[in-house]
């Protein structure tokens, strides 16, 4: 079993992706009306038709589900970020502090 590495790119990274997601999702049609014509037979427009409700209904809470998403992994991309600067600034204050005590 591998390690679990989590850096800000792949945090970034998959905030960004998330938000290309959400986009998509916002900018898809449901109505297949348009395309009555293409699908012919009657039973075939029928059963477009039927998908084309409930993908209306399930691309809305899909739409939904991946905007929190996003918005958690924006979050967390934020907190790792002040989470490094935090260790940073006490690392680098300890080392200080440390080089100070040595000297005295």
């Amino acid at each position: 079993m591998s390690d679990l590495i989590i850096t800000k790119a792949v945090l970034e990274d998959s905030a960004a992706k998330l938000q290309h997601i959400s986009d998509e999702l916002e900018h898809q049609k449901s109505d297949d009306r348009a395309l009555s014509e293409v699908y012919g037979q009657r039973d075939v427009q029928k059963a477009m038709h039927d998908f084309s409700g409930d993908w209306k209904i399930h691309r809305n809470k899909m739409k939904g589900a991946v905007k929190d998403l996003g918005e958690k992994m924006r979050k967390a991309s934020e907190n790792w970020s002040a989470l490094e600067q935090d260790l940073a600034e006490k690392l680098s204050t300890e080392h200080h502090d440390a080089a100070a005590g040595g000297a005295a």
